[in-house]
Parts: C-alpha cells; sequence; structure tokens
C-alpha cells in the first residue's frame, strides 16, 4: 500500500496571509514556537494540539489564538481553532469584531465540518428520539483556511460531545490540526478529561503568578489521563531594568 503524502508545510500559504498580519499579539513568537514543534500532517489524519493552563488569565486563549493563526499560513489544509470556555465564545467574538475594520475575515454561515452531532448526542444522552440543538457551530474566516467555532451559551450537552472519542475521529478526517483552547483547570475539568485524546497538550504557565504546587498537581492530572505533554509556555515574562540602569541614569 502506498504511503500517504505528508506536508510539512514549509512555506506561507499566500491565499490565507491577507488580514491576519494585525491579528497577533506575538507573531515572532509562535513562529519559532510552531516551527519547533515541526509537525507533520497527513491528509485525512488530522492533528490536535491542546493549550491548557492551572488558572485563568494564564493567556491561553491568547497563544491558542495566536497559534492557530501562524498555522492557517503554513499548513496545507483547513485549521480548526476550537473555543472550549462555553460560557464566553471568545473567539468568534474577536474575529467578528476585527472583520469590522476587514470584512474579508468575517466569520460565515455555519460551516458542515463532517461531525455527525445527532449520533454523538444521542450516544452521551442513550437516547434515539430525543431532538437536541447543536452544541457548537463552525465558521470559517472569509475565504481563509481558517475555521472557528462558537459554542451555544448555556448549553450543557457540548462537554459531553467532545469528551467522545468519535468527535475527535470525525474532525480529524475533516480539519488538518484543530487547536484547542481549554478552560482553566480550576474551573472545569473538561480540558484533563479530554487530554488524553489529544496529539499534543502544551502547558501554560503565568510567570510570576502560578503558584509551583498548583503547576506541578495540574502536570500530575494530565499525566494520570495519559497527555501527551510536549512542553510548557512561560507567558507573560517581565524583563526587569537592573538597579546600574537607573543609577547611570539618574547622573545623566
Amino acid at each position: 500500500m502506498p504511503t500517504p503524502p505528508v506536508s510539512s508545510a514549509p512555506s506561507p500559504q499566500g491565499s490565507d496571509r491577507r488580514g491576519f498580519n494585525g491579528l497577533f499579539f506575538n507573531a515572532s513568537e509562535t513562529k519559532r514556537l510552531f516551527s519547533l514543534m515541526n509537525p507533520v500532517f497527513v491528509p485525512g489524519e488530522g492533528l490536535v494540539v491542546e493549550f491548557i493552563s492551572a488558572n485563568p488569565g494564564e493567556g491561553v486563549s491568547t497563544l491558542a489564538r495566536d497559534f492557530a493563526l501562524m498555522a492557517s499560513q503554513y499548513v496545507d489544509g483547513r485549521v480548526l481553532l476550537l473555543d472550549f470556555d462555553w460560557r464566553r465564545g471568545e473567539h468568534y467574538n474577536f474575529f467578528q469584531s476585527k472583520a469590522q475594520d476587514d470584512p474579508a475575515i468575517a466569520p460565515g454561515p455555519p460551516l458542515a465540518l463532517g461531525v455527525d452531532f445527532g449520533r454523538l448526542l444521542r450516544s452521551s444522552h442513550r437516547s434515539e428520539t430525543e431532538e437536541r440543538a447543536l452544541p457548537l457551530t463552525f465558521h470559517q474566516l472569509g475565504d481563509t483556511s481558517l475555521i472557528v467555532s462558537q459554542p451555544v451559551r448555556d448549553l450543557h450537552d457540548a462537554p459531553r460531545v467532545v469528551n467522545q472519542p468519535d468527535f475527535w475521529t470525525d474532525l480529524r478526517r475533516s480539519v488538518m490540526l484543530t487547536v484547542v483552547d481549554a478552560p482553566p483547570a480550576a474551573h472545569s475539568f473538561d480540558g484533563i478529561v479530554m487530554c488524553g485524546a489529544m496529539d499534543a497538550v502544551i502547558l501554560v504557565v503565568a510567570a510570576e503568578t502560578s503558584r509551583v504546587p498548583v503547576i506541578v498537581e495540574l502536570h500530575e492530572k494530565l499525566m494520570g489521563q495519559g497527555a501527551p505533554i510536549v512542553g510548557a509556555i512561560l507567558n507573560k515574562r517581565r524583563f526587569y531594568i537592573p538597579k546600574w540602569v537607573y543609577s547611570f541614569l539618574s547622573r545623566v
């Protein structure tokens, strides 16, 4: 049997660069992270990468969005930014607001990605007859390859659906890379429960604010679930000015 073609996407996809350059929080660092991971892509066998932190405010959403934006420029295929914080829908709202300045990146109508939510919901609730609303929708940003999810607020079906292996199987068949913005472990256990189904998990730690015991506890919980942790990001670092510089400036 012939080996499926693989892609490491060495150069950006020209059509996807439009409108994205001004959306990055830190493009250079995100590009370095993507290069260090050096993911290999096989059509029909998409990869799933999860970003997770112990506490809110450690920068997970910004890092996940930057990573998805960068990946959409290099990956030859669809890239999905999956918003797992059901209470906010932050990423969809972010791109919706940016579309006021650049309509070319406006989220489009709901897109079919081959995820059979009816089957997943019936499996989750053990009911073949009960009709339920979709827990989340997918929206392509203009004519780019980046897709963003929009969670339905106050709907409790979503975590149970995405914790099913079939959900990730469906996504891998239709999306080359899925970037998961997981909720902080202090607020939800969902990110820990699903981490074993990921291809890579990145732990995000806020410099000078995250307590070491909390980070160690989260790491142990992720490992206990079989998470393929590929590394940790020390975020929000502060670069202090040495005292001798202040002393020098005071004499000038």
